[in-house]
């Protein structure tokens, strides 16, 4: 008995058993983006899935395809995705992954990948982690008369007591970081330098910084210019404006905050080797850092705790068989669509 002719063959030359199988595969990998995806893209019965849709696949390229000039666009085709099931088995059996914290000024040179040691062949070092919020429009600086009736014209919980019409009112000048702006026609400009979203000065090196993510005592950091070309920076408290520092004789102005939106998170990273700098780089989200066959992705924080980033570390030796796989693909649908009608008279 010829092999085309075993119930097994024609059990793995169906096209309903391919129907099936993608259709289930499909079907988990739309759960997998609603739970953790190495819970099922991991699991022997997902790997099963795939093997059983490869062997599928070569036994319908065998069966059905003869190696016409009008059948080579297909045969191509069919091979890329073949290739590409190849390149993502690859990924799930050999791939390494895991998810590393890191703390400002330390470095890291292993991780944890299925229960063993992976060294890098290098060391990651957290140089600084900065962490950005969007700007509501909303929030603004008002600029009165230094006078004792406009004392406290915020409460605690950031109330304005003083609108634009009350006393002593001069300017409003939005936020806008790191550019100088005139506050009304009085010859002054002010520039914002710094955002702090949880004040804290360390009393014993005088560093200022921010304990958590959380606004819990919104700070910024002016710089104020007068028309002779004076410069003078201080600290302006939302929650707290009658302990602010003194900006000018002539003003009294008040930050007025307003909830902010998180908009990005940094870590400005070092690779070493053998003690030696290799490169500095910053990971964004969607910003990877790629190094040595490993990639780095910004993905987590600690909104109480701005000290550390978790950055997952991921090696997948599948991803250039996936690439081969697609180009092969665009390939096979060129043959089809513009070669194939080329040989159309060709039997």
């Amino acid at each position: 008995m010829r092999i085309k002719q075993t119930k097994i063959w024609g059990f793995f030359s169906s096209i309903r058993l391919a129907i099936w199988l993608l259709s289930t595969i499909a079907f988990f990998s739309l759960i997998g983006t609603f739970i953790p995806q190495s819970t099922i893209y991991s699991s022997w019965w997902f790997i099963l899935l795939l093997v059983l849709f490869s062997l599928n696949l070569i036994v319908c390229i065998l069966n059905r395809f003869a190696l016409k000039n009008r059948s080579w666009g297909s045969f191509v085709s069919h091979l890329s995705i073949l290739i590409i099931l190849c390149g993502a088995l690859i990924g799930i059996l050999f791939g390494q992954k895991d998810l590393l914290k890191i703390s400002k000024g330390q470095e890291v040179s292993s991780f944890m990948s299925r229960g063993k040691k992976v060294n890098l062949g290098f060391s990651l070092r957290l140089n600084e982690f900065i962490y950005n919020e969007n700007i509501d429009a909303k929030e603004r600086l008002l600029v009165y008369r230094n006078t004792k009736a406009e004392k406290g014209v915020c409460d605690v919980h950031n109330k304005p007591l003083a609108t634009k019409e009350s006393e002593g009112f001069l300017a409003e000048v939005p936020i806008n970081p790191g550019i100088e702006q005139d506050i009304g026609n009085t010859g002054y400009q002010i520039k914002v330098l710094r955002y702090l979203p949880d004040f804290v000065m360390d009393t014993s090196t005088k560093q200022v910084l921010s304990r958590s993510a959380s606004p819990n005592n919104p700070a910024l950091q002016v710089e104020l210019k007068d028309s002779r070309g004076g410069v003078k920076t201080a600290w302006l408290f939302a929650r707290f404006p009658d302990i602010h520092q003194e900006v000018s004789a002539d003003f009294r102005i008040f930050y007025h905050w307003a909830p902010r939106r998180p908009k990005d998170f940094i870590s400005k990273v070092t690779i070493l080797k053998d003690g030696k700098e290799i490169l500095s780089r910053d990971i964004q989200v969607n910003a990877p850092l790629n190094f040595a066959g490993y990639n780095f992705f910004q993905t987590s924080y600690d909104s109480q705790d701005l000290s550390w980033t978790g950055l997952q570390v991921v090696k997948d030796p599948g991803v250039p068989v996936i690439y081969a796989g697609f180009v092969l693909l665009i390939v096979g649908l060129v043959m089809i669509f513009y070669v194939g009608p080329l040989f159309k008279g060709d039997n």
